[in-house]
């Protein structure tokens, strides 16, 4: 037999973790609200019953006009499940009442799921379970992280609670709101205690900006810092494989060799050595923050810059956020209820350079600051990278803001989660799993039929002249007018696919051994400015189809950045020549 099960909550209440404990899958979870808008569905096995299960977006009512709302309560009406679970904040629980009052009447089988319950015992508060469940008419499971067997008895109650045929509850006369306040009232206690507010410090007029460039240029120091050794050693390791790999196919003919060897392995050895210990170490900083809270106040203070541009603080989220990955980015522009105020944060997050660009930017910075160059001038400036990346984002979010997106301003929400503390075990599986080998993967995928393709238009010829050669020089008078090199505009064009590949491309089109061959100092800080603002990877541009649907938006997905690089290239260069 199978039941259907729903999971319906506010934001924010640890909704997904309570489905991704029941059903064993890998949904992320993130310590900021809005995180989930499509329902995501799983299921297990109980005895001889198998429940299906679906985790609804967060929503605070199902009488609200947010997407989120407006696709939960779709879903509950045209499915009508036999069993739903409400999740509940024990931290905050007359917040989250309000939602289970008003889902009680039109779903009598309701299973209540008291979450964060370690947290609340943190805070010093206690919860009369019994006295909850008697209130609401219906079982209360309270359920903790570090506690599995708490989920375990959510899904044996909610066995139990199938099996049962209630007619629906009669909701008492009115004002819900005041009966949640006092449902709340009648099973709370919390001792005196005193408590840091730690927002003060994070949120406060004078302290909240050089504390988030404090936190921004620590990520990057300990990124650099930290991937240096591993890259190097890294590299080693993967010669030393290839070496071994030539002396192994010594029976094979020299041109099939030197596809495997210098075109497919060549290429995706590179692409692993420039993006594994960044990632290894970024990612899981990143998923850091994100648990304790911080980006969704990065989120607020964002907020007042983005507004001025007529836009929101969401947008800052989702540009937080295309740091890991644009293409993440882009879906969480779902936060975003205005759908023009949705748009101009989706064309635009492709300025905000991605874990895959981070390596260019590193080895640049090392060529412009010099090869002695410390992990603190690097770091700062790959801060001063991310500075003027948000500024182009807040002034081509007012452009099309005020043209082809011209629409009313939108009044942002967004409720803080508490400050947590995060649970490394899971922290580390998510960020290095979950992330670092999904990206690598990626990456990888498109490695290796790059590198075909390099070495093939390296041996096509035109007449007497090899193809990739003519290629280059072709592109060489466009390449010039940004400041770079026809070899370098074309490993640009040929990384699409991934922007990881752009310096293995590049060294793989010129032959070097070096990437401080390929550039001088004026071509390394217009490769800089290209590398930050150019054409979205390919996977971010069908995300964006994927969003849209609208060949136009794609189509402006592509251009926007393109010509935004193009014109601060050329500005770039223009200003060299003047200064040189």
């Amino acid at each position: 037999m199978i039941h259907s099960v729903a999971l319906a909550g506010n934001p924010n209440v640890g909704k997904s973790t309570v489905f991704n404990a029941l059903t064993g899958l890998r949904q992320h979870t993130g310590n900021w609200t809005g995180k989930t808008v499509d329902p995501a569905r799983g299921g297990w096995s109980l005895e001889e019953a198998r429940y299906e299960a679906v985790d609804l977006p967060g929503v605070y009512s199902l009488a609200g006009g947010s997407p989120e709302e407006r696709v939960a309560a779709r879903w509950l009406e045209a499915n009508s499940p036999e069993t739903l679970v409400v999740v509940l904040d024990a931290t905050a629980l007359e917040r989250s009442l309000g939602l289970a009052l008003e889902l009680r009447a039109a779903h009598p089988r309701l299973v209540i799921c008291l979450n964060l319950m370690d947290e609340a015992e943190r805070l010093g508060l206690e919860l009369d379970t019994e006295a909850l469940s008697e209130a609401l008419s219906a079982p209360v499971v309270p359920t903790r992280a570090d506690r599995k067997q708490s989920y375990e008895r959510l899904r044996r109650v909610i066995a139990a609670r199938a099996a049962t045929r209630d007619a629906p509850i009669p909701v008492p006369a009115g004002n819900p709101i005041l009966e949640a306040a006092r449902i709340a009232a009648a099973v709370t206690r919390q001792p005196g205690r005193p408590r840091r507010d730690w927002d003060r410090l994070l949120l406060g007029k004078r302290s909240a900006w050089p504390l988030l460039l404090a936190l921004l240029f620590a990520v990057f120091y300990l990124t650099v810092r930290g991937a240096n050794l591993p890259s190097a050693l890294l590299e080693r390791a993967l010669n030393r494989l290839g070496e071994l790999l030539g002396r192994r196919m010594g029976g094979l003919p020299e041109g099939m060799k030197s596809l495997l060897l210098d075109g497919i392995y060549g290429t995706t050895a590179r692409v692993t050595a420039v993006m594994l210990p960044p990632m290894a170490i970024f990612f899981p900083l990143f998923s850091l923050l994100e648990d304790l809270g911080l980006l969704p106040r990065a989120a607020l203070l964002l907020d007042r810059p983005f507004a001025a541009c007529g836009s929101c603080g969401r947008q800052g989220l989702c540009m937080c956020m295309g740091c890991g990955c644009n293409a993440v980015g882009v879906t969480g522009c779902r936060i975003i209820p205005d759908g023009k105020e949705r748009l101009a944060a989706l064309l635009t997050n492709a300025l905000t350079p991605c874990n895959g660009r981070f390596p260019t930017l590193i080895l640049l910075a090392g060529l412009l600051l010099g090869r002695a160059a410390s992990p603190v001038e690097t770091a700062a400036f790959l801060t001063l990278c991310m500075l003027l990346s948000a500024a182009v984002t807040l002034a081509l979010t007012a452009l099309l803001r005020k043209t082809v997106l011209r629409g009313r301003e939108g009044v942002f929400s967004l409720e803080l989660p508490p400050l947590r503390r995060p649970r490394l075990g899971r922290l580390l599986v998510r960020s290095l799993l979950d992330q670092t080998l999904r990206v690598l993967g990626r990456a990888l995928t498109v490695a290796a039929p790059a590198g075909a393709l390099i070495w093939l238009l390296g041996r096509l010829r035109i007449g007497d002249q090899a193809l990739l050669p003519l290629l280059a020089r072709g592109l060489d008078p466009a390449a010039r007018l940004l400041g770079l090199t026809g070899p370098l505009l074309l490993a640009f064009l040929l990384s699409f696919p991934a922007n990881e590949l752009l310096l293995p491309l590049a060294l793989l089109i010129t032959g070097a051994g070096e990437p401080a061959v390929l550039f001088s100092a004026h071509t390394a800080l217009c490769a800089a400015v290209f590398t930050l603002f150019h054409w979205p990877c390919s996977t971010t541009l069908q995300t964006v189809w994927h969003e849209t649907k609208s060949p136009k938006w794609t189509l402006l997905a592509l251009l926007l950045p393109s010509a935004v690089g193009v014109l601060l290239c050329a500005l770039t260069r223009t200003l060299l020549i003047l200064l040189s």
